[in-house]
């Protein structure tokens, strides 16, 4: 018994709509209508009439949606009474992340967690580190991998799991932009009112590139305003301007190599920048809750 594809099933029977229960559970469209042309296999009969714009339950499929549900129902109860939770708790929890700490620090938590805790499922949402805490605190996700604020907000939990530089960066290839840092450096320094910049819309980083503005008396020229550092990092590549982005995501990226990392002032920039402080958060009032007990002190 695939206990997970009754699951998905159930939530497309509710939902009519693939994209989305593809992204409540964190799967693509296409692995989604894989696994219905499974269990229509299985069956031996269609369970979805699918068209472009219509999405709907068969009578058989209407047969299957109650036949989902008790066999769940069951497999919760055999659970129970075989003592599996007893010991160690299971369901799912959701947690929400840039793609580069999916890539890099997630990696850690899911191998901690696997070993010790193996019933529990973990929902993966990736998106923009800087909507992380909003997301949390609107309870959107269970668990978020953030960058600890200046001031972090007392109803959050804040578990440290990497320790990040920030780093200018400007283009490595041939471009405008490369040609006006080569003139720059090559007559003693970096005019960063004179250039193009990539900034992120909104978060901590761009709070303290802010800052540093400011400290630093320039009135920066901003080419584009982007949603994530991975899409600094990739407009940087292109020669679009300069940007700042934590090591981490740097480290990580595709185009690593397209980039260059501009120490101009490196002693000034890690005195008014400081380190960029990633961790797993969690709202205070939830950590009692079972399952998210479990998570947040399996996590070292």
């Amino acid at each position: 018994m695939d206990s997970k594809a009754l699951k998905i099933f159930i939530d497309l029977a509710q939902d009519l709509h693939f994209g989305r229960t593809s992204e409540r559970n964190n799967i693509s469209p296409s692995t989604l209508s894989r696994l219905i042309q499974r269990l229509e296999a299985e069956a031996g009969t269609s369970l979805l009439e699918r068209s472009n714009r219509h999405v709907a339950l068969t009578a058989a499929g209407q047969r299957y949606l109650e036949f989902a549900r008790l066999t769940l129902s069951a497999w919760k109860d055999f659970q129970q009474e075989t003592g599996i939770n007893r010991s160690q708790p299971s369901g799912e929890v959701s947690l929400y992340c840039s793609v580069t700490a999916s890539h890099s620090v997630l990696t850690n938590i899911l191998a901690d967690l696997r070993q010790q805790q193996p019933y529990i499922e973990i929902k993966l949402h990736t998106g923009d580190q800087a909507l992380s805490l909003q997301r949390l605190k609107q309870g959107q996700e269970d668990f978020v991998i953030a960058a600890r604020p200046d001031k972090l907000d007392v109803q959050i939990e804040f578990k440290p799991l990497s320790v990040s530089d920030l780093l200018f960066i400007g283009p490595a290839n041939a471009c405008s932009v490369y040609d006006q840092l080569s003139t720059m450096q090559s007559q003693g320094g970096i005019d960063w009112a004179a250039l193009p910049w990539i900034v992120a819309e909104q978060g901590i980083t761009r709070s303290k590139l802010d800052r540093w503005l400011r400290r630093q008396q320039i009135r920066p020229s901003i080419y584009a305003q982007v949603t994530g550092h991975e899409a600094i990092a990739s407009m940087v590549a292109l020669g679009c301007g300069v940007g700042l982005v934590p090591k981490l995501v740097l480290t990580n990226s595709p185009v690593f190599d397209s980039i260059q990392v501009l120490d101009d002032d490196k002693e000034l920039r890690k005195q008014l920048l400081a380190n960029f402080e990633i961790g797993l958060c969690v709202l205070k009032r939830r950590i009692h809750e079972p399952l998210i007990n479990a998570v947040w002190f399996g996590v070292t």
